[in-house]
């Protein structure tokens, strides 16, 4: 067992604070939305906005394109602001409303946040999905009003690595990723397998 994977008490350990990484907004109003983001937030470098091909949005058939700005970077932490365009929201109280689809905090290392999800686990709290993104690793959660809530970590020990991952024929294929399990991923880390081959994605 590599002993940077080794358990620690659930109840012993103490973790860094997290940090905002993201926010993604829904929309039905995608070009316009994008076009005051790029003014408000003058970055128009192209490394800074990153758009998916519309016609090719992985697994998530409910988004028409994505596009994300990169305000920020610190790395292993970056602040992000994102738009999924979602044709069918409309201006209501129900599921599809154009706003907020979730937030997102960022640990600084996968191993701490398999120690946080050890902890909320214990605790009785469970995500509803868990994915392998590519860049990154993300559990979600809902609080207790139903938002949804991404603790997420980067796949890559270095920047340069975590930056090339994003102009891959394989993010612009499929920028979701894949579905994992959440313990048989922790599990496989808890065992020792690399982190270089838990966050692989096949081809």
């Amino acid at each position: 067992m590599s002993p940077t994977n080794a358990a620690a008490p659930a109840t012993e350990k103490k973790l860094k604070p997290m940090r905002i990484g993201e926010t993604i907004l829904r929309t039905n109003n995608f070009d316009t939305m994008k076009s005051w983001y790029s003014l408000v937030l003058g970055r128009m470098d192209p490394s800074v906005l990153i758009t998916i091909d519309p016609t090719v949005v992985g697994s998530r058939t409910d988004i028409a394109r994505v596009c994300f700005f990169r305000v920020h970077l610190d790395y292993p932490f970056a602040m992000v602001i994102g738009m999924f365009e979602v044709p069918e929201v409309v201006p209501s109280n129900g599921v599809r409303h154009p706003g907020m689809d979730h937030i997102m905090l960022r640990d600084s290392t996968l191993g701490e946040l398999i120690t946080r999800y050890e902890m909320l686990k214990a605790e009785g709290y469970v995500p509803t999905h868990s994915y392998n993104h590519g860049p990154g690793t993300s559990f979600y959660y809902k609080d207790p009003d139903g938002n949804t809530v991404e603790l997420a970590a980067v796949n890559f020990p270095t920047e340069a690595e975590y930056l090339a991952y994003f102009k891959t024929e394989a993010y612009q294929k499929n920028f979701d990723g894949i579905r994992i399990d959440p313990d048989e991923f922790v599990a496989k880390f808890r065992s020792g397998v690399s982190q270089a081959e838990l966050v692989r994605i096949p081809a």
